[in-house]
């Protein structure tokens, strides 16, 4: 029985060879794109990780969102408030502010900044540069931004500037060519506003002060009024590029 199995086996190999080794070719042919496509995608993902940084040694790109460190920020001790709109100085529209912290250590405006790069410029500078990928443009001072947004918040809530901290902070990969001042972060920003430890609020003046801020944060209405406003300006820009043309 077990020869006549075998005999059958050899003669049904013989017969079929040719099917037997292109279904065989085939299926090492399918494996290996398969096996091709999970290396590829292996890689990428490795790639990803590697730009966003991972373990100990770096902070992932989430995690160094301005969103993220404000969620680290105590609760009971420090309130956040978001899109806070504010008169502009000179009384033309309004102006926003990302962020505002306030607690018994001072009110904090934090810039966020989404450059990455070699970033040229000064404190006094109107506009900063950034070079990435090889490609060169320019984008308002920052640090003359949030000093701008601070002496704004001040005249609303009637404080004196000292009380309030303007903060920069890039979230992604930069480097300066020239050193900046201690209120230009690329990280730590939960430890920055944390290491003030000097009261300068009473509990019923950051009471008081997120009160009159929540009354301007986030108003949909406030929101509207500032983005006609820019749109305006935007158009009113690309005229004048025009017509200098």
């Amino acid at each position: 029985m077990l020869n006549k199995i075998i005999h059958l086996t050899q003669e049904l190999l013989s017969a079929y060879w040719h099917v037997i080794f292109a279904v065989c070719l085939l299926a090492l042919l399918v494996t290996s794109l398969l096996a091709a496509g999970l290396i590829r995608r292996s890689r990428k993902k490795d790639r990803a990780d590697s730009r966003r940084g991972s373990g100990s040694s770096s902070t992932s790109a989430q995690q160094k969102t301005v969103s993220s460190s404000m969620k680290r920020l105590p609760s009971e001790e420090f309130q956040v408030l978001r899109d806070v709109f504010l008169p502009r100085l000179d009384g033309k529209g309004l102006t926003r502010l990302p962020f505002v912290v306030v607690a018994r250590s001072g009110v904090f405006v934090i810039q966020p900044q989404r450059e990455s790069g070699l970033i040229s410029g000064g404190p006094k500078d109107d506009r900063w540069t950034v070079v990435h990928g090889g490609r060169e443009h320019s984008f308002t001072n920052p640090v003359l931004r949030s000093a701008y947004h601070a002496r704004a918040l001040a005249r609303y809530l009637e404080l004196p500037e000292a009380l309030i901290c303007s903060v920069i902070y890039f979230d992604q990969e930069v480097r300066f060519a020239t050193p900046q001042g201690p209120n230009v972060l690329t990280s730590g920003l939960t430890r920055f506003i944390m290491s003030h430890k000097a009261e300068l609020l009473t509990g019923g003046m950051v009471q008081n002060v997120c009160e009159r801020i929540d009354k301007v944060a986030g108003s949909e209405e406030l929101r509207q009024k500032y983005e006609e406003r820019n749109s305006s300006r935007r158009r009113r820009a690309r005229r004048e590029t025009a017509h200098a043309d």
